[in-house]
């Protein structure tokens, strides 16, 4: 399996991750920290909900980190209409995105990519996927070992946005 499925690697570093916690399961609610977040003009990416708990979800999201202020003011007027939503704030992250289209087809990549990053010795703080495409989100600091195994791995240079 080592070296299949993986044709890019994309690093982007000063990465935020935002977690919404306890957030209602209404999803008119969610829409609208959505809505408010893209009229404020701040991209979000690697979107990721837990399974329902009671009435709640933790919701997490990532931003670039120089978003991070105005995210704290859209949060706060939120926690106005819902104060049992608990926010958790992370910065200092990168992200690394894995592309390929064998992912569709091919067993065990995700496996060899949740293997690189714990042989790399980084926290894996977040990851979402999609049929060709897996996104890690990892502290900063372990961001260069982790790159280097997945290079090696996957025999990929990686792209840094």
């Amino acid at each position: 399996m080592d070296g299949a499925g993986v044709t890019k690697i994309t690093v982007s570093e000063d990465v935020a991750l935002v977690t919404f916690c306890r957030m209602p399961t209404d999803p008119s609610v969610m829409a609208g920290v959505f809505s408010d977040l893209a009229s404020a003009g701040i991209n979000v990416d690697m979107i990721s909900q837990t399974a329902p708990q009671g009435r709640t979800v933790d919701l997490s999201f990532t931003i670039p980190s120089c978003d991070l202020l105005a995210v704290l003011d859209i949060l706060n007027h939120f926690r106005e209409a819902h104060p049992s939503v608990r926010p958790m704030m992370s910065n200092g992250n990168c992200k690394i995105q894995l592309y390929g289209e064998q992912m569709r087809e091919l067993c065990g990549v995700a496996a060899s990519v949740v293997s690189a990053v714990a042989q790399s010795g980084a926290d894996l703080m977040l990851i979402t996927t999609s049929e060709v495409d897996i996104s890690l989100l990892i502290p900063q600091a372990c961001c260069m070992d982790a790159v280097h195994i997945l290079e090696s791995i996957f025999s990929v240079q990686a792209d840094y946005e």
